[in-house]
């Protein structure tokens, strides 16, 4: 009895594992990955241009030449509010070309309807930022 109560348990938790780590990261979600570029002081770019649909944001990833230039990531939910996460630079490792990377930066961003990240440069120097941001849509 002990034995078919231990095989039952273990069926359970092989069922229900799976299904619980698919919904953490959108169910069905179709992966995509987009890019963006920003090489003029003070400016602003679309790295996911407004989309239509529902799904989820999974990273971000930055590297920048300079830690004068700190990047804002901002993030339009629905169509709601911007929320808005800024990284600064001198927090980012230093790769093999002395670019700062900033790693990828998990995130759970769910929506409905919309989606649009954007990142800004919020100092006035030139050097060159670069962004990725992972996500999908269901």
């Amino acid at each position: 009895m002990k034995t078919w109560s231990k095989l039952l348990v273990a069926a359970v938790i092989v069922l229900v594992v799976p299904s619980a780590v698919q919904a953490s990261i959108g169910g069905n979600a179709i992966p995509k990955y987009s890019y963006g570029q920003i090489f003029a002081p003070n400016s602003t770019i679309d790295v996911i241009s407004t989309t239509n649909g529902s799904g989820n944001v999974w990273g971000v990833r930055c590297i920048t030449s300079s830690t004068s230039d700190s990047v804002a990531v901002n993030f339009t939910v629905d169509g709601g509010t911007v929320r808005t996460i800024t990284l600064d630079p001198l927090l980012f490792e230093a790769d093999s070309n002395g670019r700062l990377v900033s790693g990828w930066i998990p995130l759970d961003v769910a929506f409905s309807t919309s989606i649009r990240i954007q990142i800004h440069n919020t100092s006035l120097t030139a050097g060159t930022i670069d962004c990725w941001a992972a996500w999908g849509t269901n």
